[in-house]
């Protein structure tokens, strides 16, 4: 995939790359499945009005389908179903980064301000907080980039929801963030192998690879080992959401 530093660009091709593989199928494409998941008492809408508007064809054997796991659906269910995944992290980045300051990395990771710490010390708080800075920043760019290719197949992308992330510490908001992270690379590796389309498959492992990376630095940083196995788990579109579920309050942004 080429143009991965231009959000706008990279969105472009992954559209075209599914446009070309419905069209490849010759059969139908308007089969884009509108649904529901409740998981945790929080309703997530999963590909909802999306689809490529196309006339009818009856021949059901042609229809561009992609089963992963638990739950049929198509490429473009598997964008929103990502950028599901995406607001939530975005989301909570966003949240954490405006309520944390350096300092308060600083006195919950050594009982003291940043300034009375030694050269070496206030560099390691000052290097977590940046690349946690550098993660929310990825996170709202994947969110960009999901959200441009649905609008570009004539999609909705699924909004930002409502969420209760319940983190009032800065130990609280790491350890979180390394669930989040984890999560996230189990839900990319368990869907990235039902994904119809060549472009939107590498977009998934591009984002997959870094997610993993961020992930590795959480474990770090939560004193666990960055790379713990030597194979990661794929998690079913249940699972994923079952463990996200509990931090969302409604399917729909309340921000008014």
């Amino acid at each position: 995939m080429t143009d991965v530093d231009d959000p706008e660009t990279y969105a472009e091709r992954i559209a075209e790359s599914v446009k070309e593989q419905a069209e490849g199928t010759g059969g139908s494409r308007r089969k884009f499945l509108s649904r529901s998941v409740l998981a945790g008492g929080a309703l997530l809408a999963l590909g909802s009005g999306t689809g490529l508007a196309s006339e009818h064809d009856d021949d059901d054997d042609d229809e561009l389908e992609a089963m992963f796991d638990d739950v049929q659906g198509t490429d473009i269910d598997v964008l929103n179903y990502a950028l599901t995944l995406e607001h939530l992290e975005n989301a909570f980045y966003r949240e954490a980064l405006e309520m944390f300051s350096v300092d308060d990395f600083a006195r919950e990771m050594y009982d003291k301000n940043l300034d009375d710490l030694s050269m070496e010390t206030a560099e390691t708080v000052q290097m977590t907080y940046d690349y946690v800075e550098v993660i929310g920043e990825h996170e709202a760019t994947h969110v960009d980039v999901l959200a441009e290719a649905i609008t570009l197949l004539g999609g909705e992308p699924n909004p930002e929801a409502s969420y209760d992330f319940g983190v009032d510490t800065v130990d609280g908001f790491l350890a979180t963030a390394q669930v989040f992270e984890n999560t996230g690379v189990a839900a990319y590796a368990g869907a990235a192998p039902f994904i119809e389309s060549p472009d939107l498959a590498s977009a998934a492992l591009s984002i997959h690879s870094v997610e993993a990376r961020h992930a590795a630095f959480l474990n770090h940083v939560n004193g666990e080992i960055p790379f713990p196995n030597a194979f990661d788990s794929a998690l079913s579109q249940q699972a994923v959401l079952d463990a996200v579920g509990p931090f969302i309050v409604s399917g729909d942004n309340d921000d008014d």
